[in-house]
């Protein structure tokens, strides 16, 4: 048989290429699972967390700290925040509209703090649908690759059969004369 074929039907591209497709597919499972991680982090309020960790006082404390406290005091202390987790995570905050806990030439404004968090979660949500598109393509590379590994083998067998015969055709062609 001629070498360019036998080579050609031996190539280990196609085991290459599944290779490099099954890596990248799990690599991109790596980015998936830190995103999904970050997403789960920003779903859980760390205010909630610190008030779970808290000490509750006595009941006689309560008591006391109740009677200091008047009636609006108490329903805004009650009163839920608001703020998205991530704004609580990621922003420099001014306590009480008061001056900052921090220099404030070291940070941009609280807006553009907002806004630039903003641009990037949204960045990262591209890049995720991002990613499960690049998934599925490899996906579907990959079982284009299965599906050409399996014609090129039938194809093979044909072609070995064929030369074997043709072999044998001329063995016994050789053997009558």
């Amino acid at each position: 048989m001629d070498k360019s074929v036998t080579h050609s039907f031996r190539s280990s591209l196609l085991d290459e290429l599944e290779y490099a497709t099954n890596s990248l597919i799990e690599g991109e499972a790596v980015m998936r699972r830190a995103l999904g991680r970050l997403w789960q982090v920003i779903s859980e309020d760390p205010d909630r967390q610190l008030d779970e960790e808290r000490v509750i006082p006595k009941q006689e404390e309560q008591e006391d700290i109740d009677d200091e406290e008047d009636e609006q005091e108490r329903r805004m202390a009650r009163a839920p925040d608001l703020t998205p987790t991530a704004h609580k995570l990621f922003l420099v905050s001014y306590a009480d509209n008061g001056p900052p806990v921090i220099d404030p030439s070291q940070f941009a404004s609280p807006e553009m703090q907002q806004d630039s968090l903003e641009k990037s979660l949204a960045t990262l949500r591209e890049l995720q649908d991002d990613g499960r598109e690049y998934v599925e393509r490899l996906q579907e590379i990959r079982e284009g690759l299965g599906d050409t590994r399996a014609q090129r083998n039938i194809i093979w067998e044909m072609v070995r059969e064929k030369a074997v015969k043709e072999l044998q055709d001329v063995a016994f062609s050789v053997a009558m004369d």
